[in-house]
Order: structure tokens, then sequence, then C-alpha cells
């Protein structure tokens, strides 16, 4: 046995009596029963090994993995569906102007909101183009002024 130099020397705060006590006991083999050996061996590998845990499902692993993938290839594509179908339903949109919803915004459109307003009918509050909460005759200029504007690079 290999002894550290540096604890053997004579300034050490351990007993003498207890160094040569230690001594003595590696001298000594203690005789373990072979019974009793392999008891603790036993147990201490029961102990120290691996917990085996049964699978819940019948189903093989990847099997579970590949149901799992579907499913969430079903979920995009249901949400995908969905908000397709939305934008489907809801239609064409129309510009604000376009009173008569037929895809232009033209004399038209301003000569309905005129005709609204001339006959004393209460017009819609989203005809109120210039928002200041009135639906006047400006905003019938503000309609007459867009169904007549040219876009750049036009013909006049």
């Amino acid at each position: 046995m290999e002894t550290n130099r540096d604890n053997d020397s004579s300034e050490s705060p351990v007993s003498p009596r207890l160094i040569a006590a230690l001594r003595q006991s590696q001298k000594r083999r203690v005789f373990v029963p072979p019974t009793v050996d392999k008891a603790v061996l036993r147990t201490a590998r029961e102990h120290l090994s691996p917990v085996k845990q049964r699978s819940s499902s019948p189903l093989p692993r990847w099997f579970r993995w590949l149901a799992f993938a579907t499913a969430c290839l079903l979920l995009c594509a249901a949400y995908w569906l969905t908000r397709q179908s939305s934008s489907w339903n809801r239609g064409p949109t129309y510009a604000r102007e376009d009173l008569n919803r037929d895809g232009r915004v033209d004399i038209l459109d301003a000569f309905q909101l005129a005709r609204e307003l001339q006959s004393g009918t209460k017009p819609v509050t989203a005809h109120d183009m210039n928002s200041d909460g009135d639906v006047d005759r400006r905003d019938v200029e503000i309609i007459a002024a867009q169904a007549v504007k040219l876009e750049r690079g036009g013909r006049s």
C-alpha cells in the first residue's frame, strides 16, 4: 500500500494509536459468507439496473409517431382550408366609394348618393367619405372627384 508522505509527518493531528489501529485493520481480512455476498450483489444490481418501462400502447412506437405526424398535417390542412373558405365566402371587395357595388367608382356612385340626399332619406353613415360626421354634398363631390380622376400614365 502506498502511503501519503504529506500525512506521515510527525505533526499530524491524528493520534498515533488511531494510525496504528487503521494499519492493523488493513492487514486483517474480514470473512463474508458467499450467500451474503451474492445477496448484496443481487440487491445492488436490482437497485442500479435501469427500470424497464412497459409500453402503455400495444402499437409500435413508429406507428404512434406516424399517427401523430398525420394528425398534425390534418390540423394544418384544416386550418388552411378554413382560412381559404372564409376568403371565398367573403366575396369580392369593393372600394368604399363604389356605392352600387359594380366594381368601378364612377359618376353613377356619386349620382346615387346625390339622389339619396335629395329624396330626404337618411343615408348610411358608411357613405360619409370625408369623416366629418355628416353625409352631405361634400361626400358626393368626393365620390365624383374619385370617379373622374385619372391614374398616372393614363390618357386624357
